[in-house]
């Protein structure tokens, strides 16, 4: 049986792309991060490839790490202002899409732990803090373990952190 890396590097390696091209928000003439090295999928433009008439709402990136897979959506505006049944519409038909790319190549999904981020224009630091941190906003918390293993809604600051963290490699990210 085939893997998700495996599958994705010989289908899709013409989408591959930074996060630096990834998280441009073409509004605003502004990236959100800055890092140019090719480690992501972009996600979006899989998706009007593989669905060219009624396109699903997608995540903006895909990024494989051994068996976690990540869908990211990059916004560059303050969570407040985030809407927040556009995140859900994303992170539910960006499921549906995954899987349907993961059943059409006889890869089982269960095998991998799937994780969710939204990463959004950094706010000021201030009552936010601790546990309330970590509860996913935007009413995704409803979707946590029945659509994704883990999910993530913080500012790109966060999101550079916990790269580092769980990647062992600094990456360069706008303090917007």
């Amino acid at each position: 049986m085939a893997d998700a890396s495996s599958i994705f590097n010989s289908k899709f390696i013409s989408y591959l792309s930074s996060l630096k091209e990834i998280s441009y928000d073409n509004e605003n003439n502004i990236y959100l991060c800055q890092d140019e090295s090719k480690i992501v999928y972009d996600f979006d433009s899989i998706v009007k490839n593989k669905y060219p008439l009624k396109q699903p709402a997608s995540p903006d990136a895909l990024l494989i790490n051994d068996k976690s897979i990540y869908l990211i959506e990059f916004k560059n505006e303050k969570y407040s202002n985030v809407n927040g049944e556009k995140i859900r519409k994303k992170l539910r038909d960006g499921k549906h899409v995954l899987q349907d790319i993961f059943k059409t190549n006889n890869i089982s999904i269960d095998k991998y732990k799937l994780i969710f981020c939204v990463a959004y224009k950094n706010t000021q630091r201030g009552w936010r803090s601790g546990v309330e941190k970590n509860i996913p906003k935007f009413g995704l918390m409803q979707y946590k373990y029945d659509y994704f293993n883990e999910i993530y809604t913080n500012d790109i600051q966060f999101f550079t952190n916990e790269y580092k963290k769980r990647f062992k490699k600094t990456l360069e990210c706008n303090e917007c």
